[in-house]
């Protein structure tokens, strides 16, 4: 096999310009959000459905289940995560840690690993591991799921995509089955362009500019689009809803090209929470400084002044997440649990 190259965009130091206080904060509120929303669906006779893998960074967090399905369609992300899912099912625990640092990817070991899981891939009862999309009919192969998670694919990608995606998952879920959405949001609906990932100077662009992006594949660049959190649920609720065509007529469809969808409510969200502020990346700004979080104190009627410490973090999320129209306002990740209605 030839050696496998990303068929993404650049990719830089995910914690390059991440203080010490951010990086704590954000791990303890991603510990914070999965125990509150999904650890207790992940059971031992549960059947998960991770769409849009990635490396395989979240099978860890599932590996109590009783099966896991993996998809993922880019080439070196879905071998990358055959090489974690080798690592638990023979509890190599040393190669999990290497595989957690970038700088392995870039040496001949990381390229054998590759090799070895091309030509050889994973076979096991509890994991099984797609190289394709997440809205293919080949995923009902596995049955039907328990649990669907879809981590930070939604901002990425065309709503004619998310509209075949929701109707495949609502497919795949078992009765009363639940959906979870990591996604991108804001109080209104806008698009960024970036050249490397989790770089940080980001471009304002336009919807139809997004579009384009989606259209031209990796190699036109990685766009995000931060929803509504109401947009989402209007989507979750019916994808091929006709007013959707006025926000989005590039990218709309009428119906699903797969799947045969009830004349009602797809899903209804059982519960939500916001997350995660963006911050300074200037040298100049004091460690710490959020640039949501001066509003969110006087929202709170709170002393506006710059963020010191990982508690005053926690303690304002927490405060958002307490009051719904703070929440639809400020942070910029959301999760959502939705439950497939029958």
């Amino acid at each position: 096999m030839a050696k496998v190259t990303a068929t993404v965009y650049d990719t830089i130091d995910p914690y390059q310009w991440v203080t010490d206080i951010a990086h704590q904060a954000w791990k303890t509120r991603d510990r914070e959000v999965w125990a509150n929303n999904i650890q207790d669906l992940i059971t031992p006779d549960a059947v998960i459905l991770d769409a849009g893998c990635g490396l395989g960074r979240l099978l860890p967090r599932f590996w109590q289940a009783k099966k896991i399905v993996l998809v993922e369609p880019d080439r070196k992300r879905f071998l990358h995560a055959s090489v974690v899912a080798n690592c638990l099912l023979n509890s190599d625990e040393e190669l999990l840690e290497k595989l957690k640092d970038d700088g392995f990817w870039q040496t001949q070991e990381y390229e054998n690993l590759l090799q070895a899981a091309y030509t050889s891939p994973v076979k096991s009862d509890k994991v099984h591991l797609l190289n394709d999309v997440m809205q293919s009919p080949a995923i009902g192969q596995y049955g039907k799921f328990d649990l669907i998670v879809c981590s930070h694919i939604f901002e990425h990608i065309s709503l004619d995509i998310i509209q075949e995606s929701i109707a495949a998952f609502y497919d795949f879920l078992k009765p009363n089955g639940s959906l979870v959405i990591f996604a991108c949001k804001s109080p209104t609906l806008y698009h960024v362009r970036l050249t490397k990932e989790f770089d940080h100077q980001n471009i304002l662009i336009t919807r139809s500019e997004f579009a384009e992006i989606c259209q031209g594949g990796p190699n036109a660049g990685l766009g995000i689009r931060y929803l509504p959190f109401d947009l989402l649920q209007t989507i979750l609720a019916n994808p091929f809803n006709p007013s959707l065509q006025e926000t989005f007529p590039e990218e709309f469809k009428s119906e699903s090209a797969y799947y045969q969808l009830p004349n009602q409510p797809l899903f209804t969200i059982k519960q939500w929470e916001a997350y995660h502020s963006e911050f300074y990346t200037h040298k100049t700004q004091n460690v710490g400084t959020y640039i949501e979080y001066p509003q969110i104190q006087a929202r709170l009627y709170r002393p506006i002044k710059p963020i010191e410490s990982v508690a005053e973090i926690l303690d304002l999320e927490h405060h958002v997440n307490q009051n719904e129209t703070l929440k639809k306002m400020h942070l910029i990740d959301m999760v959502v649990v939705a439950n497939k209605n029958e």
